[in-house]
């Protein structure tokens, strides 16, 4: 019987492939048996194989791959399996992690630790030099930022984003580049905080740049990354906090649907995920140290309901083997103190961090805290830090150094630069060549100040058959990206000079665009206006974009800034409307004419909102 030639790839920098590559074999075990090959060049103990467009054989499990290789497959009927989120599928399945579920994984461990604040880092894009590793804006990055941010969510928390920017790492001052981005990154995070790296690779780079800053691992920056591997975890010190790779699991299904294929069988395009659910802690986030691993089970337990709920302490008896003696007694050795004083210490912080935000009142703190009502409430801050509710509160107002009272936030697309006509172009173009057809005026009709997925499901609503999603997504971008790079975007009329006027004024700004954040890093870098939004909220940041009020009151919690003490400058309906809906004052540029809306201010550019005109649409809605 002639066995089928399996070729397995991976990259050689991905610590993920053996265990893939284990999962394969589990499943073979239970099938029929292949022939595996592997890419390899033992200096001249074996013949060298390289997997690439020509290679032949039955099916191929892939991390990633070319457009170009995908076609030569699909021409001579090569089955294939894919197991990133990156790069080209032109119809063949992946396999891959669940990523937003990484991500609140990631949040849950580090509200554990007790923290006030966190943090997100990741690559926005990426270069290689080699085609099939897929260079270009990262997807995951995206997927696991939203499942920390939901995460952290539940608790209250807004994590401080950053994205590296794109960079030839293969140059030799690549790396340094990296670490210096970096450190003025850590620099900017408030003490102490909880940060969460897309990957191992980058969070090694954290833990060098923290120890060069002189931070303290875990105590003034707790860190902890994804993938588990242990050429990353153990090379630094303290050791890396990670989570673990499926890698075992997504070999396995990789398998399956391959042996689907290679029988003839019909397999749906699209990615199978695959469930994440194993923290490895390690001296990087271990904020516990906790031997007793039921001890510190009941903690987690505390730590992650207390917050919302009322827990009891007799309960805890029931999620453990220990009698409550036994619980209390080493309570005390490990924490210091018993399970009740425990309970009210995390709920004791986590009320005052609600009380830190003026625009809650203490019954809804009551509700979300599972109090009884805010006399129980008052009741309970009272007893257990000597201070009514309403006196923390004043005091919190007493002590800040500067409370802004007003702030600017600004659409991006049609505001700043006229980018719209680019974005038409790159969706028309990709649409095309798809057999499908854009006309300008619907664009500017029906999607222009949409956020990029709504724009992709409109389009893939009236798309011929055979539509591919995925293949229009990453043709339109790079579309888009050709011609930012081509012809870099410029201020429109009074943009410069407003911004100059408000920062004169003291007036925080930010950003809220429905383009997604690496796209908005790269405009604003093009053109020069980098350095005035410190502050940015991004279409692949919310659930849902513009004309739902997300993006704006996700602008303004960047600012800890009530929306009612806010300016939006927009230019699209849709941006208006947004903006209106979460209570923000709107200024609505329209530059070939027309009316505004009732409550909106018309301007045929920024220019006329120049010397203080911009002061006085805040305060008439303040």
């Amino acid at each position: 019987m002639n066995r089928k030639i399996v070729g397995i790839r991976f990259p050689q920098w991905s610590a993920v492939g053996p265990g893939t590559l284990g999962g394969v074999v589990d499943f073979m075990r239970g099938h029929e048996a292949w022939r595996l090959i592997t890419e390899n060049d033992s200096f001249g103990e074996m013949e060298a194989v390289k997997i690439d467009a020509e290679w032949r054989g039955d099916g191929l499990i892939l991390f990633r791959a070319t457009e170009r290789e995908l076609a030569s497959y699909r021409a001579r009927g090569t089955a294939v399996v894919l197991t990133s989120t990156e790069g080209p599928d032109l119809g063949y399945p992946r396999v891959v992690p669940d990523n937003a579920e990484i991500g609140r994984l990631a949040a849950l461990h580090l509200i554990e630790c007790q923290l006030p604040h966190f943090g997100f880092l990741a690559r926005g894009e990426t270069f290689y030099r080699e085609e099939q590793f897929a260079p270009g804006l990262r997807v995951y990055a995206r997927q696991r930022l939203k499942g920390f941010r939901a995460g952290l969510l539940e608790y209250g928390h807004e994590p401080v984003v950053h994205y590296l920017r794109g960079r030839p790492l293969w140059e030799a001052h690549g790396w340094r580049e990296v670490q210096t981005e970096v450190m003025a990154f850590l620099e900017s995070l408030p003490q102490p905080c909880g940060l969460f790296v897309a990957d191992d690779s980058l969070a090694a780079v954290v833990l060098r740049a923290a120890d060069m800053l002189g931070r303290r691992v875990p105590e003034q920056l707790a860190v902890i990354g994804y993938g588990d591997d242990p050429n990353y975890c153990f090379s630094t010190f303290p050791a890396l906090s990670s989570i673990e790779h499926p890698a075992h699991e997504i070999g396995r299904q990789a398998a399956e649907l391959l042996r689907r294929q290679m029988a003839g069988e019909a397999v749906e395009p699209g990615s199978s995920i695959v469930p994440v659910n194993r923290v490895i802690t390690r001296e990087s986030s271990d904020m516990l140290a906790i031997a007793h691993p039921e001890i510190r089970e009941l903690v987690r337990h505390i730590r992650l309901r207390a917050p919302h709920e009322a827990v009891r302490v007799a309960e805890l008896a029931d999620l453990t083997t220990l009698s409550m003696t036994t619980i209390k007694e080493r309570f005390a050795v490990s924490l210091g103190h018993g399970p009740k004083e425990e309970i009210q210490r995390v709920r004791v912080r986590y009320l005052k961090h609600l009380l830190g935000d003026p625009a809650l009142t203490l019954v809804e703190i009551a509700r979300r805290m599972q109090f009884g009502s805010a006399h129980e409430l008052s009741r309970f801050f009272l007893a257990e830090t000597g201070q009514r509710p309403s006196d923390f509160r004043s005091s919190l107002e007493s002590g800040a150094t500067h409370v802004a009272e007003r702030a600017v936030v600004f659409d991006m697309d049609g505001t700043l630069f006229d980018t719209e006509p680019v974005y038409c172009e790159a969706y028309r173009q990709a649409f095309a060549r798809q057999g499908g057809e854009l006309t300008h005026e619907e664009y500017f009709r029906e999607l222009i100040g949409r956020s990029n997925d709504d724009i992709e499901g409109y389009l893939a609503a009236k798309a011929p058959a055979g539509f591919n999603l995925t293949g229009f997504r990453s043709g339109w971008r790079e579309e888009w990206k050709n011609l930012v790079t081509k012809e870099p975007p410029v201020p429109s009329p009074g943009v410069t000079a407003l911004l100059e006027e408000i920062l004169e004024a003291g007036v925080p700004i930010a950003l809220a665009s429905s383009s997604d954040r690496a796209d908005i890093d790269l405009c604003l870098q093009a053109s020069g206006l980098d350095r005035y939004f410190p502050i940015r909220a991004s279409g692949d940041e919310v659930a849902a974009g513009k004309p739902a009020p997300d993006l704006y009151l996700l602008a303004c919690r960047r600012l800890g800034i009530g929306p009612t003490r806010c300016l939006a400058i927009e230019d699209s309906r849709h941006g208006v409307a947004a903006a209106l809906a979460a209570g923000l004052a709107v200024a609505q540029v329209l530059p070939n004419g027309g009316t505004a809306r009732e409550g909106v201010r018309g301007v045929k550019s920024l220019t006329e909102l120049l010397g203080g005109e911009w002061q006085g649409l805040i305060s008439v809605n303040c």
